[in-house]
């Protein structure tokens, strides 16, 4: 499928079918992690013993911090085609309310972390993990840019998670970069709405 055709599906899709299309791949990333954790004797990492430290927790922050305001920064200074996911972020997050933002990023950021980090890290390493969360946004992978930044993001959060022994680090840091980036769609949607209007 090309990425006219991609664009076309995707425009063809209303915003509540997309996103419960995202809440159905999470269902699914949950119902994986669980199924591999199981036959594979992998302890459910979100209640481990290990201590959580100032140190970790400013991590994540920094991270969940760091990655949205570089994107935005990016996003700015960037001709937009570097940075085109196919506009299926700007379609989920644009209708949402930032509570409702709030929910996804927080499920997506649980399923996704479970399933990766702590599942299939533990079982096949750092570097085909980060491969495998880079290959799972297909979307990307005629975008190189957009590739690499999600290559070294996914390596960034395997390296955490190794060095804290903890789960709930780069679970803060991924839930931030994908809240912080959500409400900056919305907002941006909103005001050039806001906009339009005022130009009529």
């Amino acid at each position: 499928m090309n990425h006219s055709s991609k664009r076309v599906l995707i425009n063809d899709l209303t915003p509540k079918e997309l996103l419960v299309n995202v809440y159905i791949s999470q269902g699914f990333f949950i119902v994986i992690a669980a199924v591999i954790a199981w036959f594979f004797h992998v302890p459910f990492p979100w209640n481990n013993e290990i201590s959580l430290t100032s140190t970790g927790f400013l991590l994540g922050g920094i991270t969940g911090l760091l990655f949205p305001f570089l994107s935005i920064i990016l996003k700015k200074r960037i001709p937009d085609h570097y940075l085109d996911d196919g506009g299926i972020n700007d379609k989920i997050f644009s209708s949402l309310s930032y509570p409702h933002i709030f929910i996804l990023t927080l499920i997506i950021a649980f399923a996704e972390e479970w399933l990766f980090r702590g599942v299939l890290q533990s079982l096949l390493g750092l570097m085909i993990t980060s491969l495998m969360f880079s290959l799972l946004h297909v979307r990307y992978i005629k975008k190189p840019l957009l590739l690499g930044i999600v290559t070294l993001l996914s390596f960034w959060l395997g390296l955490i998670y190794e060095w804290t022994e903890s789960i709930w680090i780069p679970f803060l840091a991924h839930f931030l970069i994908d809240f912080i980036s959500g409400c900056w769609i919305a907002k941006e949607h909103r005001r050039a709405k806001e906009d339009n209007e005022k130009g009529e």
